[in-house]
């Protein structure tokens, strides 16, 4: 009735902006991507869509459409890096040298190495997931 009371007429206006190249079909197929293999990028979806819907897309693409669906890129939960094996032994081998004498210390040989990646991140994964889910592994950490 706003319309009608605007216009004059109820018929629909021309749309203004590029129309969208991905139908309701093509986005659910892009969320079941996502959704069924959380760690997989925006470039081998892409690529995904393209083999099975012979549309190509641009990974830029796929990170907009999976916005707008309401999942975002984020970091996974990270794993403990030690058991509680590995807590056991490092404390076994630390009480078993507290007890060296200083002369011992003097012929160990202490490095602080560090890497540095000069070329942008080296293995950084990221995970598909939804504001406020659980830490779950798969799952993004908020």
């Amino acid at each position: 009735m706003q319309q009608y009371n605007r216009t004059g007429s109820t018929q629909n206006r021309p749309h203004h902006g590029r129309p969208k190249t991905l139908s309701a079909h093509a986005q659910r197929h892009i969320q079941r991507l996502a959704l069924g293999n959380r760690r997989m990028s925006a470039a081998s979806i892409a690529s995904e869509v393209e083999r099975v819907r012979g549309q190509p897309l641009s990974a830029q693409s796929i990170h907009h459409t999976l916005h707008q669906i309401g999942l975002h890129c984020c970091q996974p939960r990270r794993k403990p890096l030690l058991k509680m094996m590995h807590e056991k032994a490092r404390i076994q081998f630390a009480a078993d040298k507290q007890t060296k004498y200083m002369d011992f210390w003097n012929h160990v040989l202490w490095s602080d190495e560090t890497k540095i990646n000069i070329f942008g991140p080296e293995g950084v994964k990221r995970v598909w997931g939804q504001p406020g889910e659980g830490y779950k592994e798969n799952e993004c950490q908020h």
